[in-house]
């Protein structure tokens, strides 16, 4: 089922979208010397679920400005998503991370702007009738499908983005276990945000 969106909405959306694609490109641009290119650098900032999620926000926001509709469970997944990506960084990356120029602005747009603006939206244009618990399988298919890129990513070039997902240095044993914590972690979040979902409808 879709959700379709008020003018407002749409305009927000396109708003929050273009600010995505601005960070992506400018962020694309910090390591031409080194990398060559601009499609060389983003393909290389895929290897992180940050540039993911932010990648998904540009797309999926442009989508609602353009149809004014999109599937009810998609704002809600991107939103679980994003509010991990911002969470995991101020909680745990923030304080050895020491970008300067241009990149702490990218890495403010990457992680506190965008995800702020995404779950923002979601609250202000969305109902508690549009998701329920039975959604909340759904937020798990980003990760997950992001850790079998990023494995396999591993496989061929030896990089592992995320020390959870270090083949060589846990086996893979360990590191599937560690993708199935994070999937519960994702529906975990999931799961608070349909409560603060409720709670803001409730005090509206």
């Amino acid at each position: 089922m879709s959700i379709a969106f008020s003018q407002r909405a749409r305009v927000l959306a396109g708003i929050i979208s273009l600010a995505a694609f601005i960070g992506l490109a400018v962020q694309s641009t910090l390591n031409l010397e080194r990398d060559g290119s601009p499609l060389v650098s983003f393909a290389l900032l895929l290897r992180f679920f940050t540039i993911w999620s932010n990648l998904a926000a540009a797309v999926l926001f442009a989508w609602i400005a353009a149809k004014g509709s999109i599937h009810r469970a998609v704002p809600f997944a991107l939103a679980t998503a994003i509010t991990i990506v911002a969470i995991v960084y101020h909680t745990l990356l923030a304080a050895d991370h020491y970008p300067v120029g241009l990149d702490w602005y990218t890495n403010q747009m990457h992680h506190t702007i965008i995800p702020a603006a995404t779950v923002g939206w979601w609250l202000a244009f969305t109902r508690p009738v549009n998701n329920g618990w039975k959604d909340l399988p759904l937020v798990m298919i980003a990760p997950v499908a992001y850790t079998v890129f990023a494995l396999v990513y591993g496989e061929m070039s030896g990089f592992y983005a995320y020390f959870f997902l270090d083949v060589p240095q846990y086996g893979y044993g360990r590191v599937f276990a560690n993708i199935a914590g994070l999937a519960l972690v994702f529906m975990l979040f999931g799961a608070l945000l349909l409560g603060l979902r409720r709670l803001v409808s409730a005090r509206a």
